[in-house]
């Protein structure tokens, strides 16, 4: 009889700070539950959530119907890993199987998800905020709490598909409600989520433009993405991007991953009469009233939309885009676990990276 792993490595934050903050240590599995799997985690992704997770979240960022951020806590979303063993009551998953984290969990159950918002369920603990992530060797948890990956497909792909595809996905589809032929713009392009909505524009038939701070990033995000467009957050050049671009006429949507209050001013001014605008980077920076007023909503009729991650319906949509070959993430830099302080500090000061940063527990 195969005798199980009682402990794991993992990273752990006991208090907020930078990339030091962060302990490797050994810690106790918990046992497996009747509905549980003990997953072997083969990539778990670091994600711009992990980051403000260890720095400290701005006051007054508390999401409704989830409980704040707990100290101490093990981070990770994202991650993708291979079925070890299941509990006694296991109906969807067995040993061997491939699976990945569902980084936005439902609650068949509870009110929102009866609307069609899944998303927005309350009366959940989800992996990596409220509950233990993935930064580890192991983990313990409700079988509910993955999909199945086919097998041709890799699971360090798997493993950064859902959050950013998932959510770009929604963006799109949902809260821009995109058709062929419609120009888009991306600000703040060369993060996981700008990579993701370029990747999506470009199969749903749309013309896109990309910022990006950063000169060396601008190759990069066109050859990997297909961006028409790339230009630096120069605002004047960002303007005549769109001008030539659209003839005059301004995109009928844009999409703000920058979180910095300039580029979200210039995403409003390029819009085209009747556009849409969302605001997806979770904060503004600097903090503050946003750069709008009621007569630029009034004189440019705009819809103006939110969003806070993906629906199931768009997690099920992106993982048969990957099982396609549809959908493909560049892998910028891959870490032992031991390494994720290096791992996060990369993310945080690489001029250069376009694409994403793994931790790798096996090596």
């Amino acid at each position: 009889m195969t005798t199980l792993p009682t402990t794991t490595a993992a990273v752990w934050v006991y208090e907020h700070g930078g990339p030091d903050r962060l302990v490797h240590e050994r810690k106790p599995l918990p046992a497996l539950g009747p509905t549980d799997v003990l997953v072997a985690v083969d990539t778990a992704a670091v994600s711009g959530w992990d980051l403000k997770y260890r720095r400290g979240l701005q006051p007054g960022t508390k999401l409704p119907g989830r409980n704040p951020f707990p100290m101490p806590q093990q981070l990770g979303r994202e991650a993708a890993g291979t079925v070890v063993a299941t509990g006694p009551d296991t109906r969807l998953l067995r040993p061997g199987d491939r699976v990945v984290a569902v980084v936005h969990p439902e609650n068949p159950h509870a009110p929102e998800t009866y609307r069609g918002l899944g998303n927005l369920s309350t009366g959940i603990a989800v992996p990596g905020h409220q509950a233990p992530g993935a930064y580890a060797d192991y983990v313990v948890r409700d079988e509910r709490l993955f999909l199945p990956v086919p097998a041709h497909v890799d699971l360090e792909q798997a493993a950064v598909t859902l959050w950013p595809y998932g959510t770009s996905h929604r963006v799109l589809r949902d809260r821009l409600r995109v058709t062929p032929g419609d120009t888009l713009l991306v600000t703040g392009a060369a993060g996981p989520m700008g990579l993701a909505t370029l990747q999506l524009a470009q199969i749903f038939g749309l013309r896109t433009i990309a910022t990006t701070r950063y000169a060396a990033r601008a190759e990069a995000l066109r050859g990997v993405t297909g961006a028409e467009t790339v230009v630096t957050e120069d605002l004047d050049a960002a303007r005549h991007a769109i001008r030539d671009l659209t003839g005059g006429a301004g995109v009928d949507h844009a999409v703000d991953y920058s979180s910095h209050r300039d580029l979200l001013r210039l995403a409003l001014e390029v819009l085209r009469l009747g556009g849409r605008l969302c605001p997806a980077a979770g904060e503004q920076n600097p903090p503050g009233p946003m750069p709008f007023t009621v007569f630029d909503l009034t004189r440019l009729e705009i819809d103006i939309v939110g969003v806070r991650g993906a629906r199931h319906d768009d997690a099920l949509r992106v993982m048969s885009l990957l099982a396609d070959g549809r959908l493909h993430s560049p892998i910028a830099a891959r870490f032992p676990l031991s390494r994720a302080a290096q791992a996060h500090d990369l993310m945080e000061n690489g001029t250069d990276v376009v694409g994403r940063i793994l931790l790798k527990p096996g090596s």
